[in-house]
């Protein structure tokens, strides 16, 4: 029966160190291949981080300040040549590839193969690294770090260092992954980017969704999952913060347990030995001390009781009652000490938490009193319970003065039928500011009142307010002034606009008055051409007065009452003239609007007057559209303006080179101010068209416009048929 006592309880120990030691040994192994995972993870990261701070640096490239995309091409490959296996492409605004070093410049480029991340570094100017796509010009997956070129404020090009799988899998393979295991990249998709089993087709492949579930739940973990082969998988991952990929080390569970086996065979061996050795000492021992533990019942229990002691004989079937006996002395001592123990450790903790109280108030009562803002708890009546001494010295209070004081006493709202505030901020949300949604006043104690914030916190559990209040004075007084000075501004800008439109009007009355009064066809027409041109001028400045901005025009509501005007004082409705207008809604400034305005008055009056003789009738289209720039200067938006005919066409010689000819003279001095190409071409019908960029910032001033109509320098113009001069006077 002792052998047996002895053998049960000790099998189990045995049984449950072998368990704990199992579990230990697999934690192990998980962990040293969690650490394995990280420290791939990490190369992998250098490796991104060092191909971003490269592009980085070729983005300040005096090359692409010039746009000298072939220098830039040179040295992009210069700086691949410690970096084999990668490719960068530089990508324009409209996706379209730039530069590819996997390409000879200058040959044709497709758009980039991941539209979607470009664009979105060409919203947020941020680096970023992209999950896999196909590369338009390899026509494979791949992956790349892109990295913003940004020169004043805008981003001009997107730079991408290209990667294939295998160029990270070679970093990996340099590192030491446990024997006999998969290591595979994914990227933020759970896509394969690379694995160790060397299977390209594998690429793009998504991971098992017991696995991506696994990258979800948090950024390092490991996961049981099934093999394709029908055996387990224990996959452990690491998660990058740095490109949102994923290094994942694969281990097949029969290989894993034949480790821990081994780990695990000494202690088996060792236990059972020691089960052996102990039940054979059990056995010799036993029999030797049998007769003794008969005769210490007795003594046993009056050692506990504190009886006099009596050794009795020792008969042989007496061992189970001097176990029992022994069994019942040592709960009765384990009790008294247990109380004992716990006694003084809840002695101990007690002071320990009671010593940890006084800390936590006397922090919580520095911030209290050291915060810069002044704090006010309010209790359920609305009236102060207590203050730090900001707040005392805010309102002007004595030390304790503020207690006993209701909220409202201290705080008001500036409207001029003001609600309660306590009421206000009850029904607040928890941390909810004041400011934006009303101005308050504070009131301090000698009257003065100050233009406050107030924060509120409520505590539920002890029904009370934390009250913040700030004193904003300061910055409401700037505030103010700021908003007069805009609002004075934009007046005096209104009125500057509104006398300039007067004036010209004042001055086209004149020229009709003048006109009137001569006898002379052409003279009259003279000044009439000339009001005409005013009107053009004069309209701008009262489009600008009504504008929004006042800053800017619309051009197409701008040329339509242009063109309305022109048509009537022409009689385009009663000589069976139409004007067909196409114009882009673009919003110009004063610097375009004026010499666009002089441009088209004069090509719409001279359709108007020479396009249609003896009562001919006909259309006159006016096109204004937004194009995108070409080469170098693709990023910068065009205008086009084309004013076409459907009349007699243009002359066939003498008319373009007259000297009479003014509004041909003014047109070629327009254009010019405005770095115009202009055409001229007969098409059925005479067509004019002039392509000019649109400046996104800055205004010429109108005086460049004046020097430029007075120099009557000669200016040649291209034609679908022969090159003309416009000639001075």
């Amino acid at each position: 029966m002792l052998l047996a006592a002895f053998i049960v309880p000790t099998t189990i120990a045995v049984v449950a160190l072998f368990l704990h030691s199992y579990g230990r040994e697999r934690a192990g192994i998980e962990r040293a291949s969690q650490d394995v995972a990280r420290a791939l993870m990490q190369a992998i990261d250098r490796e991104l981080s060092s191909a971003q701070a490269a592009l980085q640096a070729l983005a300040t490239s005096p090359s692409l300040d010039a746009h000298d995309l072939r220098a830039f091409h040179a040295q992009a490959i210069e700086v691949l040549h410690a970096r084999p296996g990668n490719v960068l492409v530089a990508a324009a605004p409209d996706l379209r590839q730039v530069i590819n070093t996997g390409q000879p410049f200058g040959a044709a480029l497709p758009r980039h193969g991941n539209a979607d991340q470009v664009r979105q570094v060409f919203a947020t100017a941020r680096p970023q690294v992209s999950d896999l796509y196909v590369g338009p010009t390899v026509n494979r997956l791949l992956s790349s770090v892109d990295v913003p070129v940004v020169r004043d404020g805008r981003v001009r090009y997107v730079l991408s260092m290209q990667y294939f799988g295998e160029r990270l899998g070679a970093i990996l393979e340099r590192q030491q992954a446990p024997p006999g295991a998969t290591v595979t990249i994914y990227d933020g998709k759970a896509r394969i980017v690379w694995s160790s089993r060397a299977r390209r087709a594998e690429v793009g492949r998504r991971a098992s969704s017991a696995l991506a579930a696994g990258f979800a739940l948090g950024p390092e973990g490991t996961v049981d999952e099934p093999g394709q082969d029908g055996a387990g998988l224990v996959t452990v991952f690491s998660h990058s913060s740095l490109s949102d990929w994923t290094v994942a080390i694969a281990l097949q569970r029969s290989v894993l347990n034949a480790s821990l086996w081994r780990a695990l065979e000494w202690i088996v061996v060792g236990g059972c030995g020691l089960l052996a050795l102990g039940a054979a000492l059990v056995a010799l021992i036993g029999t030797r001390i049998e007769a003794a533990l008969r005769g210490l019942v007795r003594p046993a229990i009056a050692l506990g009781h504190g009886e006099q002691v009596v050794l009795p004989p020792l008969p042989l079937d007496e061992a189970l009652d001097v176990g029992h006996a022994l069994v019942q002395t040592a709960a009765l001592l384990r009790e008294r000490t247990i109380q004992r123990d716990q006694a003084e450790h809840a002695e101990r903790v007690l002071r320990e938490a009671k010593r940890a109280v006084e800390r936590s108030e006397a922090f919580l009562r520095g911030i209290f009193e050291e915060t810069p803002d002044g704090i006010l708890l309010v209790g359920p009546g609305g009236r102060v319970t207590r203050t730090n001494v900001q707040a005392e010295r805010m309102f002007g209070y004595a030390a304790g003065a503020l207690e006993g004081l209701a909220l409202d006493a201290l705080l008001v709202e500036s409207g001029a039928t003001p609600a309660s505030v306590y009421e206000r901020m009850r029904a607040a949300p928890a941390r909810s500011g004041m400011a934006g949604t009303t101005h308050l006043r504070g009131l301090r104690q000698d009257g003065l009142a100050f233009a406050a914030d107030a924060m509120v916190n409520p505590l539920p559990e002890r029904a009370l307010l934390i009250v913040t209040v700030r004193d904003v004075s300061a910055g409401w007084e700037q505030e103010e002034a700021l908003r007069q000075a805009l609002d004075d501004k934009s007046t005096l800008l209104k009125e500057l606009y509104h006398r300039v439109k007067n004036n010209l009007q004042l001055i086209i009355s004149l020229f009709n008055l003048q006109a009137r009064t001569l006898k002379d066809g052409r003279a009259q027409r003279a000044l009439s051409e000339a009001a005409n041109r005013v009107r053009a001028m004069s309209l701008v400045h009262e489009r600008l007065y009504q504008s929004r901005t006042l800053g800017t025009i619309r051009l197409d509501d701008y040329v339509r009452e242009l063109c309305d005007q022109l048509a009537s004082a022409n009689g385009a409705d009663r000589r069976g003239i139409a004007l067909a207008l196409e114009v882009a809604p673009v919003d110009v400034g004063l610097d375009l609007a004026v010499p666009l305005g002089l441009l088209l008055n004069e090509l719409v009056s001279n359709s108007l007057k020479h396009a249609f003789p003896a009562g001919r009738r006909g259309t006159i289209r006016v096109t204004l559209a937004l194009d995108a720039g070409e080469g170098a200067d693709a990023s910068e938006q065009m205008l086009r303006l084309t004013v076409h005919d459907d009349g007699i066409g243009l002359p066939p010689e003498a008319d373009r080179t007259s000297p009479q000819t003014l509004g041909l003279r003014l047109v070629a001095a327009l254009s010019e101010q405005l770095h115009a190409e202009l055409v001229f071409e007969n098409r059925d019908g005479a067509c004019v068209m002039l392509v000019f960029h649109a400046p996104a910032n800055g205004r010429r001033g109108l005086d460049h416009a004046a020097n430029t109509l007075s120099r009557h320098a000669p200016a040649t113009h291209r034609t679908h048929d022969r090159t003309y001069t416009a000639a001075p006077e």
